[in-house]
C-alpha cells in the first residue's frame, strides 16, 4: 500500500470540505432539489449541485482554502470555515462551521517538509473518518423551519490573527476575499462530529439563530 503524505489530507480535507458544503444546500433547500444530482463520494451517496453558477462559486471557495489549510499545520491561523444562511439577505438563521485544529504544538518545521512526511493514517481511515463527518449532515433536521424563499447564503473564514487570507490565484486572476459581517444573535449551538486526521483536526457544528435577539454570537 501506497504511504500516505500529509499534503494527500490537506487534498483529501478540500474534497471533504466541497462534499460537505453541497450537502448543506442540498438539507437546508437552499436551491431547488432538481439541479441537485445524486453521486457516490466516501463510499455514500451524496448530492451535489450541478448548476454551473454554485458548482464553480464552492469550487473557487474550496480552491482558495487549500493553501490555508496548508499553513494550519504550523501557523494555526485558520479558525474555522462557515457556511451561513441568511433569510432576507441579511438575517442569519444557520452557521455550519468546520472549526480547525493543529495537532501539533510549537514546531519549527517548515510547512513543506511537514505536509511531505509520511501519514500515520491510511487513505481508508481517513476516508472513513470523514464519511462519518458527512452522515452526521445527512441525518441534520434545521430547527428553523423558514420559508425557503428569499433565502441565500455566504462562505467564509475566519482567522485568529484577523486580517485578510492572502490572495490565491484562479487562472491568473485573483480571488479577493472581503470583511463578512459579523453581528449576529444565536440561541444553540448543535455539535455534529470531532475528526483527528494525523496532525490536524476539526470539529463540525451548527449554529442556531435566536429569533428573540438576545444571545450575542461568539
Amino acid at each position: 500500500m501506497a504511504q500516505v503524505i500529509r499534503r494527500d489530507i490537506i487534498t483529501l480535507t478540500c474534497e471533504f470540505l466541497e462534499t460537505w458544503l453541497h450537502q448543506i444546500l442540498y438539507r437546508c433547500e437552499l436551491y431547488p432539489k432538481a439541479i441537485f444530482k445524486q453521486q457516490k463520494k466516501f463510499q455514500m451517496p451524496v448530492y451535489i449541485a450541478l448548476h454551473p453558477e454554485v458548482r464553480d462559486y464552492i469550487a473557487n471557495f474550496v480552491q482558495s482554502c487549500q493553501p490555508l489549510l496548508e499553513k494550519v499545520l504550523v501557523v494555526g491561523d485558520v479558525k474555522f470555515i462557515a457556511l451561513t444562511v441568511l433569510q432576507d439577505a441579511d438575517t442569519p438563521t444557520e452557521k455550519f462551521v468546520l472549526e480547525i485544529r493543529s495537532l501539533l504544538h510549537s514546531v519549527d518545521i517548515p510547512v513543506d517538509v511537514i505536509l511531505e512526511s509520511g501519514s500515520t493514517f491510511t487513505l481508508a481511515d481517513l476516508e472513513q473518518h470523514l464519511r462519518a463527518c458527512l452522515l452526521k449532515m445527512v441525518t441534520y433536521q434545521p430547527s428553523n423551519k423558514l420559508d425557503t424563499e428569499d433565502r441565500t447564503f455566504f462562505l467564509s473564514v475566519e482567522k485568529i490573527h484577523g486580517g485578510l487570507p492572502q490572495q490565491v490565484k484562479d487562472n491568473g486572476v485573483a480571488i479577493d476575499w472581503i470583511p463578512a459581517e459579523t453581528r449576529c444573535h444565536w440561541k444553540t449551538i448543535k455539535p455534529l462530529k470531532s475528526v483527528e486526521l494525523d496532525l490536524l483536526g476539526f470539529n463540525t457544528f451548527v449554529m442556531e439563530a435566536s429569533r428573540k435577539g438576545k444571545e450575542r454570537c461568539p
